[in-house]
């Protein structure tokens, strides 16, 4: 996928990144990673014939949504709390560096998994194998919730930090709302009237008072496999400290029996509210995406704000 944010360096910068944390161990070889739709990846061949990923920040010069700022920050933060847990696979950390001295952004090395994301690969496998592979997807996800974090937000923002759950999320969804302004994105609903729901809802929001941490974008694309069975979960870069209830396997809008079984929850009604809530907020953000990212076509606008003002509708006619 090709975007705004990816921020793609010479061949001069790639090497000097690798002479970083690698030292004599240089560059063989190198190609891009294009399943992404945000950091820039590349595969990087190191001399000795070792694999290792590379991720790259977007651009300081490039115009990000309010919950991307900083989120490579998250990722390691993420990336390092779930690596001191050995029952949950994650890519090991190689080298991160801030300092903006080599390039202009944040990057990051890490191991480079066995296998291939789901995405790539669910057409090859049977509807039996992708089952376990989704159960399976579950319980991985469940150990990553019981991980408590020390407040609720983005992990890289503290102007989006606190410990009440209700207060922090309205400030999320003010955030994706400001955006959506801002880049004169048609939300297709009213927005307006937001705000008197979210307030009404308030109680379901305070049964959430231990800020956990969550992955939020375990996709097909994002969970590695090989012979039927998970090697880890990439791309924590929208990892949070929350409600475990924004992580995907939670939506509403599509059929998660499988890693829900694993899981092992089944949702209370105040749950499901709150799941619906969750569901309208990724919506928001994900119809922002083709503004902010130039996308070449529409069909993420289109796609996400089908389902945003689908459910915004199930939010009214329940409330």
């Amino acid at each position: 996928m090709e975007s705004l944010t990816k921020n793609k360096q010479k061949e001069e910068t790639i090497h000097e990144m690798v002479k970083k944390f690698f030292g004599s161990n240089e560059l063989k070889s190198y190609k891009e990673l294009t399943e992404g739709y945000f950091n820039l990846a590349y595969e990087i061949t190191l001399g000795d014939g070792e694999a290792v990923i590379l991720k790259i920040a977007p651009s300081p010069n490039v115009t990000v949504m309010t919950y991307e700022k900083n989120i490579m920050y998250s990722e390691v933060e993420a990336m390092k709390m779930a690596a001191k847990h050995a029952d949950i696979p994650v890519p090991k950390m190689l080298g991160y560096d801030d300092s903006c001295m080599i390039s202009s952004s944040p990057y990051f090395f890490m191991e480079k998994l066995k296998g291939h994301s789901l995405n790539s690969v669910k057409d090859t496998l049977s509807q039996e194998e992708i089952q376990r592979i989704y159960i399976e997807a579950g319980k991985i996800n469940q150990r990553i919730n019981e991980i408590n974090c020390p407040c609720f937000g983005y992990p890289g923002q503290p102007e989006f930090q606190g410990n009440n759950w209700y207060d922090v999320f309205g400030r999320m969804l003010k955030g994706g709302i400001a955006d959506a302004k801002r880049g004169k994105v048609d939300l297709k609903i009213p927005v307006e009237e937001i705000w008197g729901y979210l307030e009404k809802d308030k109680s379901i929001f305070d049964e959430v008072t231990v800020p956990k941490l969550v992955h939020w974008d375990c996709w097909d694309g994002n969970i590695f496999v090989e012979a039927g069975r998970i090697t880890g979960f990439i791309d924590w870069e929208r990892s949070l400290w929350a409600d475990p209830l924004l992580e995907v396997g939670f939506r509403t809008y599509s059929d998660n029996t499988d890693f829900q079984k694993g899981y092992g929850l089944e949702l209370s009604a105040s749950q499901k509210r709150r799941a619906l809530w969750y569901d309208i907020y990724l919506m928001i953000l994900v119809a922002l995406e083709c503004e902010y990212r130039k996308y070449e076509t529409m069909d993420m606008y289109n796609w996400s704000t089908d389902i945003l003002t689908r459910q915004y509708a199930l939010l009214k006619t329940n409330a």
